[in-house]
């Protein structure tokens, strides 16, 4: 049944001329981790410090669980199962990895849904405004049944699943102010758990279906390699939050001008770090690293700037021109 449904969105997709393929494209792009990280960054940075922690939060736990379950699960993708299905082209550059549960979807559900609920101490959003994103975040999930990448049960696996992160998360937040220390055992829990998601994507045994010439369908290391990113950014965060939050102390809304100033100089930083960090693991694979390894490495370098570093570097220097001003 789940593949006859896509197949009936791709005869309305061919039918129709692909007429919604770009809106459709737009839409799952709002999905991908980048965008997601890039809309965390503004308001992580910018706007509000408390709403930007409990969106990484929910964003990195959901991409922690999701590393578990897809290597778990071991669906392939529907092209793969049923060679009738034949995606969108250009949605395929992010279509990585194996396809239960998708994690455009969980990554819409901890962003969009996370700005929908208005937590406390959070950016209190309009009502009109909630709704929007609740229906955005409805929307990307059902691109990505759209654009044949995902089935059905991805797709509503990754809402309940999303879901159930997001409001544990939002249970969580206050007990880490209220409770002496539980940012430390949080971020030990959360290092552990990624630490363990390595080892089991590192050493835990793949499925191996052949085609007729004999060839390997889908290679399960390869499959893994998104797990091993999202230890590598779970780490990044977990790290980089409690440093943060014990060390480094940054604030949004005392000083605007230096809220803007933070943005800017984050913002450009942590996108040439990023852009550097796929030839920079290319590098660390040449010398010898597994693929796995290097990319969790330099995905836990962008996090953790991403989280730490950059708002260190603009305090320390807010503070060095105060001082200089004096």
């Amino acid at each position: 049944m789940d593949i006859n449904y896509l197949l009936m969105l791709q005869n309305f997709r061919e039918a129709t001329g692909g007429f919604l393929d770009t809106f459709m494209e737009l839409i799952t792009k709002l999905g991908v981790t980048s965008t997601i990280v890039f809309f965390i960054g503004i308001v992580y940075w910018g706007i509000n410090k408390r709403q930007g922690i409990f969106l990484m939060l929910t964003l990195y736990t959901n991409r922690i669980v999701n590393g578990f379950i897809k290597i778990t699960a071991c669906v392939y993708r529907p092209w793969i199962r049923d060679a009738r299905i034949t995606p969108v082209p250009e949605a395929l550059a992010d279509a990585t990895g194996y396809s239960f549960p998708s994690g455009h979807t969980t990554n819409a559900v901890s962003v969009w849904g996370g700005l929908s609920l208005n937590p406390k101490d959070g950016i209190k959003c309009p009502k009109w405004f909630s709704i929007i994103f609740i229906i955005l975040l409805l929307l990307i999930g059902f691109s990505r049944n759209y654009l044949g990448v995902h089935t059905p049960q991805d797709v509503i696996a990754a809402f309940v699943i999303g879901a159930a992160v997001l409001f544990l998360t939002a249970k969580l937040m206050p007990l880490i102010d209220e409770r002496k220390n539980m940012d430390l055992w949080l971020m030990l829990g959360g290092v552990a758990l990624c630490v363990l998601l390595i080892l089991y994507a590192a050493l835990k045994p793949y499925p191996t279906d052949y085609a007729a010439d004999g060839s390997v369908i889908v290679e399960g290391s390869k499959m893994a390699v998104d797990s091993f990113k999202n230890a590598g950014m779970g780490i990044g965060f977990f790290v980089g939050w409690f440093i943060e939050r014990r060390f480094i102390k940054f604030s949004t809304g005392e000083n605007r001008t230096e809220d803007i100033i933070r943005l800017i100089f984050c913002i450009f930083t942590y996108t040439m770090i990023d852009n550097f960090s796929g030839s920079a693991a290319s590098a660390l694979m040449g010398a010898g690293l597994g693929e796995g390894f290097a990319k969790a490495l330099m995905q836990f370098v962008c996090v953790f700037y991403f989280v730490a570093g950059g708002p260190a570097i603009v305090k320390l220097f807010s503070k060095f021109f105060v001082k200089s001003g004096k």
